[in-house]
């Protein structure tokens, strides 16, 4: 078996140093997805977002309270209309995320004792820059108010009468504290484009076999423990591949960017190997039901291209559909990113995250015993040999 192993390895080695787009496929395009990933997410945080303030109070409190917000790390006071429909216009226009009203009398009412009312429309149709600028107001705004407080006392009733509220709510950050988008969609993205590739390239050397008609003189005479031995040899050269890909960004993220794994790097190379080992069993899963490789692609296609949307570490599952946690489940990326959030991010055991690497061979193994079966038959069936 060690020799059918060696000599499928040997093989399909030779064929993609033959084939420029097939080894393009394995080398530079994986490459330049990732760093185009990198380059577009390599600021980090989101800083300096543009929002208007629509100044109707025109008083020292409201100008401070502008100045407050332009000097906030993550916002930029990039217009002042006069009026509100000035302002809806930067937003439809994506000039600005975000529209601070500050109605007239303001001043006057917190000098009466009274709240004054700040009110902030965003646009929820980018909601993640939005919702970023939304906070921030958020914050500059309580900051402000609470210095008014303070100010307001003093002036009342003397320096002496001011006391700090008796309850004050903390928020703290356990993880990511910096609220990192490098850090949080870099490790995500990288693995979702290397899956996704990898199941294109691990399909199409599978079914190339039975679209050429060359599966019968590779493994149609081979006893069974040879012919698997041969199919995993055949994949063998992708395997080490993604999973040299996968090291590269694990190392570009945490050492070239200086985003450090709080967990253990070898469980995470660990979650990388049985990811793919979890599509390979899938892709031969595929490939076994259909014979055919442009059926087999088109279904990857789908597969793992929606990856990222179900996995639920960007948007949640739990109040999903049935069908969406459903499909959330049947991902195997879906227990990689848990793996990931736990290892590089949270620092978790490594023990606990050995049952995302148990779901993930889970694939393979359930998978793999439908499908390879059928591939292997196959073989010694030329009634199944050249579907497109």
């Amino acid at each position: 078996m060690a020799s059918a192993f060696a000599s499928a390895l040997r093989r399909e080695v030779r064929f993609l140093a033959a084939h420029f787009w097939d080894l393009a496929l394995v080398t530079w395009v994986p490459l330049l997805l990732m760093a185009v990933v990198s380059v577009q997410l390599s600021s980090g945080v989101m800083r300096d977002l543009p929002i208007a303030v629509v100044d109707q109070d025109g008083t020292a409190v409201s100008r401070e309270l502008t100045r407050r917000l332009d000097a906030a790390p993550g916002l930029r006071v990039a217009a002042r209309p006069t009026d509100m429909r000035a302002a809806e216009a930067l937003v439809r226009s994506n000039r600005a995320y975000a529209v601070v009203l500050i109605p007239a009398d303001t001043e006057r009412a917190v000098l009466r004792g009274e709240t004054g009312s700040i009110t902030t429309f965003y646009n929820a149709s980018y909601s993640t820059p939005s919702g970023a600028a939304l906070r921030e107001v958020g914050n500059v705004v309580q900051g402000y108010a609470a210095t008014l407080a303070v100010e307001q006392t003093a002036a009342v009733a003397g320096p002496g009468r001011v006391r700090h509220p008796p309850v004050a709510a903390q928020s703290a950050m356990l993880f990511n504290p910096q609220g990192s988008y490098e850090l949080q969609l870099v490790t995500l993205i990288h693995p979702a484009l290397l899956h996704l590739i990898f199941m294109v390239a691990v399909v199409s050397a599978l079914g190339r076999e039975l679209r050429d008609g060359t599966i019968g003189a590779w493994i149609g005479a081979d006893p069974p423990a040879r012919a698997v031995a041969a199919v995993a040899g055949k994949l063998a050269p992708y395997l080490a591949i993604f999973i040299g890909w996968g090291l590269l960004a694990i190392g570009y993220v945490a050492g070239l960017r200086g985003w450090p794994v709080a967990g253990s790097v070898a469980m995470l190379l660990a979650g990388y190997a049985a990811m793919y080992l979890a599509y390979v069993g899938v892709s031969l899963l595929v490939i076994g039901l259909s014979l055919s490789m442009g059926k087999a692609l088109s279904a990857v296609g789908l597969y793992a291209g929606a990856s990222f949307a179900f996995a639920g570490a960007i948007f949640p599952v739990e109040s999903a559909s049935a069908f969406a946690r459903l499909w959330s489940a049947l991902l195997p990326y879906s227990a990689f990113a848990k793996l990931l959030a736990e290892q590089w991010i949270m620092g978790a055991p490594a023990s606990q995250s050995m049952w995302q690497v148990l779901a993930m061979l889970a694939f393979l193994l359930v998978s793999g015993a439908i499908g390879l079966p059928r591939y292997l038959a196959a073989a010694r069936r030329p009634d199944t040999w050249g579907r497109r």
